[in-house]
Order: structure tokens, then sequence, then C-alpha cells
């Protein structure tokens, strides 16, 4: 009768654990999905030309415009042509935590996809790459790094940047005062005030900041490229097939040449191509069907 107890029992668990684990594979962004037709798309609102809002006050640009595309491909793949976008603002500091709360069901914000980022989001393909370079006032005379000794040098609190600048410090043995700054248009302001003396970043913000300035033409980009810092879109963990969609839609983009089109066209007036460091993630990341 023991024998026959303990098997049944191992039975009803063995089933219990099959449930649950079949239960799992529906996320909760298609469950919300299927309930509300609502999914919440992360935004910035003046990362030009990433994302931002245009004069009309909607959202607009490159991982925008990526974002929109795999949006619908979920209507596509989930049979819901009726979804609507919801877009939520989002910033440096609290971009991660709205995802990995679920207030996010996709962040289009060009976020650096890092190891620490993935305990707590999940992140798509790669849409775009970025290194890290100084946003400096051309009178300033600095054109590399070591012209930054003794000077004061901006950087973003909780963005990748900050730990690359710390790296660079003790690399280069500089003598760094650093400057912590909110986002990236305090650490213009600090630069065209000259409260600090460089910005240290990545590159792909200096676009939108040099475009923002009261005076472009006395800003420049120097320093080697430091660093490699792949962007993608955040999902909340647990939600494999939302990760699936994204990454599906965003490989036919790659192998089509869409992603291409919609990179020159954002990035193309300021003399920027498809770098080898961006077409070969891309290249990796066209898995066949």
């Amino acid at each position: 009768m023991r024998l026959n107890f303990v098997t049944i029992t191992s039975a009803l668990l063995a089933f219990g654990m099959a449930a649950s684990a079949q239960a799992q594979e529906v996320d909760a962004i298609v469950k919300k999905l299927r309930d509300t037709k609502t999914i919440t798309m992360g935004i910035r609102e003046t990362l030009y030309p990433y994302g931002y809002l245009d004069n009309d006050k909607k959202p607009a640009g490159y991982a925008v415009e990526f974002c929109q595309r795999i949006i619908e491909e979920i209507k596509a793949e989930l049979k819901l042509p009726e979804i609507q976008v919801k877009y939520v603002p989002v910033n440096i500091q609290n971009r991660q935590a709205l995802v990995a709360n679920g207030t996010v069901d996709l962040e289009c914000g060009g976020t650096v996809n890092t190891f620490g980022r993935n305990k707590q989001v999940d992140f798509s393909s790669v849409s775009y790459v970025s290194t890290s370079q100084l946003l400096v006032l051309k009178a300033s005379g600095i054109t590399k790094y070591e012209d930054l000794n003794g000077k004061v040098v901006a950087v973003a609190t909780g963005g990748s940047s900050e730990p690359d600048l710390k790296k660079l410090i003790a690399d280069k043995k500089l003598n760094i005062r650093i400057q912590n700054v909110d986002d990236h248009a305090a650490a213009l302001i600090s630069v065209e005030t000259r409260r600090a003396d460089a910005y240290f970043s990545d590159n792909g913000a200096f676009y939108s900041l040099i475009r923002q300035s009261k005076n472009p033409d006395a800003l420049t980009i120097v320093g080697e490229e430091y660093g490699y810092a792949p962007q993608g879109f955040m999902v909340p963990k647990l939600n494999p097939t939302i990760l699936w969609i994204a990454n599906h839609a965003m490989a036919k983009m790659f192998k089509s040449g869409e992603a291409e089109a919609l990179f020159d066209k954002w990035f193309g007036p300021f003399g920027v191509k498809v770098g080898p460091r961006l077409r070969a993630a891309w290249a990796t990341q066209s898995y066949a069907e």
C-alpha cells in the first residue's frame, strides 16, 4: 500500500509540476494584450534621432520606428490587430525599473545591453552599436583623453558610461574630477557653460545634443572610440513569446535591408553609415527561418 501511495503521490507531483510549467509558457504580456488590447512602449522624448517628440508632440525616431515595426509583428503573430500603443516616457534612471516591474512592455530608448541589466530584464537583438567618446567645445583644445588631466568630465548617473569612465581613468592613469549629471540635457548645459570640460557618453547621444544646442558649430566629438556598447530593446523577464516575436521581426528587417534603410533615414543626415560592428551583429542575428 505504501509503495502505491508513494507512486501515486509522485505521479501527482510530476503532473502538478508539468501543469505549472505549461502554465508558464504563456507569458504575462501576451495575457495582458489579450485582456486589455494595449501595449506600453517606453520612449525617450529628447534623444534625437533615436527617440524624441516631433513638432506635433508625437513619438518619432529610429528606435520608435523599429519598435512600431515589432508591434505590427506582434499584432500579426498573436492575431490581435486591434492592439493600441500607449507611450510611456522613460529616462536613464527609471527605464530599467519600469520594464522590470511591468509598467513598460517594450522599452525603445536605446539601452545598452549588459550582463548586469540582464539580471532584471531581457533584451532584444542588437538595434544599434555605440561606443563612448567625448563631447567638448571646440575652443577647449581637447582632442584626446590625455587632454583631460586636471579637467572636469560630466557623466550621466546610472548609465553604462559611468563605469566605462572609471575604467578609462584607471587604464590611462588620468587625473579627472567626475561631475555626475542626471541626463544628457544637463550634460550639454554643463559643457556649454564650462562647468564641465567634456561629456563622456555613448556617441549615439551626441547627435541629439548638438542638434539641441543654441550654438551647434561650437561643439565637436573627440577621442578614440572606447568600449563596445550594443543596444537593444528591453522587455520584462519571463516573456519568451514577445521576445521571440521581437527578435524575429528584427531579423526580417536585417535580412531585407529595411533596418539599414531605417538607419540611413535617421543617421544618414549626420554623415553616419552602418558600421562594421553593427553590420556584424545584424548578420549574426539573422537566423534562418
